[in-house]
């Protein structure tokens, strides 16, 4: 095993599991794989440091879709795609850019 620091100063998890026993969960809509998707490809078009993950259940699902900035303990709930420009700002703000 190698242990290394990791490249990136932010990691931003977006909760996209989706339940199929009938209970609440972020993935249920897609809104949380768009958001993924969009967000990914935002900030990756802004050349910030960050990696951007899909991630599965990460807590609070009922006010999904959840998504989480770590290591800075931001999180962001009821995420739609309409909020990725407010999140980018943020990550900004975080990074110090």
């Amino acid at each position: 095993m190698l242990t290394a620091k990791t490249p990136h100063p932010m990691h931003v998890l977006v909760c996209t599991n989706a339940r199929h026993d009938g209970t609440p969960s972020c993935g249920d809509s897609g809104e949380a794989q768009r958001v993924f998707e969009q967000l990914k490809a935002r900030l990756k078009q802004a050349k910030l440091p960050v990696r951007v993950s899909r991630t599965g259940c990460l807590g609070p699902c009922a006010q999904g879709p959840n998504v989480m900035c770590y290591p800075h303990g931001v999180w962001f709930q009821a995420v739609g795609e309409t909020d990725i420009p407010e999140i980018e700002a943020k990550v900004r703000e975080l990074l110090g850019n």
